[in-house]
């Protein structure tokens, strides 16, 4: 299993557009992908094997790559971007990552650095910085214009005033050119860091799919073996049933991870529905209390109008039960979960982006506590697999929630201060066919 994973994990590393190498603690390169050896100019990736990447860098680079190393070294995770020379001699702009790797005893073991050409970025935000310049360059130019005209014709007074209106709207069209500029940055930045997002937990998902998947298929051969055993029990000793009841409960419990696991790599089948999600989340709010403890309350803002939306049940079920335990978690001194549900509608507007999530009607369920709040730090890693701040956790509950709602189409938004509590939207686009009333049913939480 170990090699299976192990060769996993040198495919996605060829497979790579970045370049990604291991280091071992001096810095000597000890293994690196094709591309990546061809891009540091060897037509072998053998050829990089034992080579110091300091060495690799200009002269001038040098002394600050290696206090990069010294530092990751100490355990910090480093970035920084610097340029250097491609094999055909044109200079390109780096972004480069430096990770320690610890050993099983916490010791300092190697780094993984992964360095991602970012010249075309580069190159964009130069180009930008360019037209806000040649901007206002004709800003001024367009009031020297008027200044110069208004000096020639009409009274002092003629004169002043005309001044006066074309430096308001010199000013008006700087506010108007400036605005449009952040905007542009702003909604360049936020497609920049969702496509990120996006490749990291695309490239996870793939990793643990690939991992859980074969992982099951050897999983069903054991509970299989336990099922034949289970049915000639009579045959066994006390002590050997006692032993085969905790084998057959130990690989349920396996079963449930792996199902979670292919969740979060959208590969676990899902059942989608018409639903109508004021009912679900009713339904589930009266289920739900019952969880939260009693120095937990639980409230649900319902909608008037239906919110219908076509998912799997049992998976949004599962994600909101999620979310309410981490909720729940967070408000340490006891509090009350709130549960709202709201529709919304996203207009396309020139000049800003929707990134990934296209313009029309959806509808939301949002959950939020008076907790602890989290920093932006943890924010962003979020939803990423066995990433917990609480001791004991798994780190899957909310990567199961994010695999859930992109696999329906939906998309999450996350608000949260240290010391304020979060507030996470759960949003999924709108049915527009028909929604048949749903019978009482059996919880599957």
């Amino acid at each position: 299993m170990a090699n299976s994973t192990d060769g996993k994990y040198r495919e996605y590393v060829e497979a790579s557009a970045d370049c990604i190498k291991e280091l071992d603690p001096d810095g000597v390169i000890r293994f690196i992908g094709g591309r990546g050896a061809a891009v540091l100019g060897f037509d072998n990736p053998a050829d990089a094997l034992g080579v110091s990447w300091i060495d690799l860098w200009p002269a001038d680079a040098r002394e600050m790559v290696a206090r990069s190393l010294a530092t990751a070294r100490s355990g910090t995770r480093v970035t920084f971007a610097c340029t250097r020379p491609s094999p055909g001699g044109a200079l390109r702009w780096w972004d480069v990552s430096v990770t320690p790797v610890l050993a099983d005893d916490g010791s300092f073991d190697h780094f993984i650095v992964i360095s991602r050409d970012i010249t075309d970025r580069v190159q964009l935000q130069v180009a930008l910085e360019s037209i806000n310049e040649r901007l206002q360059d004709k800003l001024n130019e367009t009031v020297a214009s008027s200044v110069s005209a208004t000096s020639r014709y009409g009274t002092l007074l003629e004169r002043l005033a005309a001044e006066h209106d074309a430096l308001e709207a010199a000013e008006r069209r700087l506010a108007q050119v400036s605005t449009e500029l952040n905007m542009a940055t702003t909604a360049r930045r936020l497609a920049e860091e969702s496509a990120r997002q996006a490749h990291r937990q695309q490239a996870i998902g793939q990793l643990v799919g690939g991992i859980a998947h074969d992982f099951n298929n050897m999983l069903q051969t054991v509970i299989v073996s336990l099922s034949g055993l289970e049915e000639d029990i009579e045959l066994l000793a006390p002590q050997h049933r006692k032993m085969l009841r905790y084998a057959v409960e130990g690989s349920r419990h396996a079963t449930a991870l792996t199902r979670r696991l292919l969740a979060f790599a959208r590969t676990h089948p899902a059942h989608p529905e018409p639903l109508d999600l004021v009912q679900v989340v009713n339904e589930f709010g009266d289920f739900a209390r019952h969880g939260m403890g009693g120095r937990i309350g639980l409230v649900v803002e319902t909608a008037e109008e239906r919110l219908p939306a076509y998912l799997d049940r049992h998976a949004l079920e599962q994600a909101l039960m999620n979310l309410c335990l981490n909720a729940r978690d967070a408000m340490t001194a006891g509090g009350t979960v709130r549960i709202e549900l709201f529709a919304r509608e996203l207009v396309a507007m020139p000049g800003v982006s929707l990134r990934d999530r296209g313009a029309g009607r959806y509808v939301a369920i949002a959950v939020s506590d008076s907790g602890e709040g989290m920093s932006e730090a943890v924010r962003q890693r979020l939803f990423e697999p066995y990433f917990t701040t609480r001791a004991g956790g798994s780190g899957l509950g909310l990567a199961e929630v994010y695999g859930s709602v992109a696999q329906a189409g939906g998309f999450i938004e996350v608000e949260s201060e240290a010391g304020r509590g979060t507030r996470i939207q759960l949003v999924f686009p709108r049915y527009f066919g028909v929604v048949e009333p749903m019978s009482d049913s059996v919880r599957k939480v």
